[in-house]
């Protein structure tokens, strides 16, 4: 095989392996950050649950205090009650007492409601903490696992890169130079010839240019994409086996009357 054309194809495929590596590497960060949004999620649900929590427990102490201030009235007006020398102004006090105890059974109500609610955030804050809990153990290893295939990455990138440059410093600079313009554009720059078609373009060639691209010994570029082209015998279809001919019959000799077999003489008895 020609020199140039063996390392053109060793080149492609170091190539094509420091681009997925690099694609690769550069991914970390974005896998990264939605391994953290997925446990960001879960520490918005602990503290949402907290939240609540906390929200209830100032509420019911608010109404706490507030019931407390309505008794203060109640016992004001029940004392006020004592000392009126009217029955109007007696049924205004017991009319302002009825209010307030509605007030506090309003408060009380709420309390309530509070309290509920408190029990069912609690089970709430339980759950989501044990999901917090499983999901930073879960994460961490995904982390680890990135950073760590990330290292590998890295490892076989610096291997590629070093076999890439050994190549590129054998190869005619001429060839070099039609290589990295075509595979700029292309994606890749050297193609299989197979079955007298460019395999990358499906072009068909010539047929005593195919015959050149089969003894792979010149650099021979596709006249309608300008890849490069190769050909490896591996991948030739296998010749259709040859077909048995079939043994012919001897035919039966013709006859004007058919044999018939001799009967032998019975001896005529006495």
């Amino acid at each position: 095989m020609n020199p140039d054309l063996e390392k053109l194809i060793s080149l492609q495929a170091a190539d094509h392996e420091v681009t997925r590596l690099n694609e690769e590497i550069a991914e970390l960060p974005k896998r990264v950050a939605a391994i953290e949004a997925k446990l960001a999620e879960e520490r918005a649900a602990v503290e949402k649950a907290k939240s609540s929590i906390k929200n209830n427990d100032a509420t019911r102490r608010k109404l706490e205090v507030d019931i407390q201030a309505i008794q203060q009235k109640i016992s004001k007006y029940r004392e006020q009650s004592l000392d009126v020398k009217t029955n109007d102004q007696y049924r205004a006090l017991l009319h302002e007492i009825e209010f307030a105890e509605r007030e506090i059974r309003a408060a009380e109500d709420k309390i309530l409601e509070a309290m509920v609610d408190t029990e069912a955030r609690e089970k709430d804050l339980k759950t989501a903490e044990a999901e917090l809990k499983r999901e930073t153990a879960e994460i961490e290893k995904e982390k680890a696992a990135a950073r760590e295939r990330t290292e590998q990455d890295e490892r076989e990138l610096a291997t590629w890169q070093q076999q890439r440059q050994q190549l590129r410093s054998g190869i005619s600079p001429d060839v070099l130079q039609h290589y990295d313009r075509v595979i700029r554009v292309r994606k890749s720059a050297i193609a299989e010839a197979r079955e007298q078609k460019c395999s990358a373009c499906n072009v068909m060639v010539r047929p005593q240019t195919y015959d050149e691209i089969r003894s792979n010994e010149k650099i021979i570029v596709c006249d309608s994409c300008s890849r490069v082209l190769f050909y490896d015998p591996s991948h030739e279809a296998p010749a259709p086996a040859p077909t048995k001919a079939r043994k012919k019959k001897p035919a039966l000799a013709e006859t004007d009357e058919p044999e018939t077999a001799e009967v032998p003489e019975v001896p005529a008895q006495s």
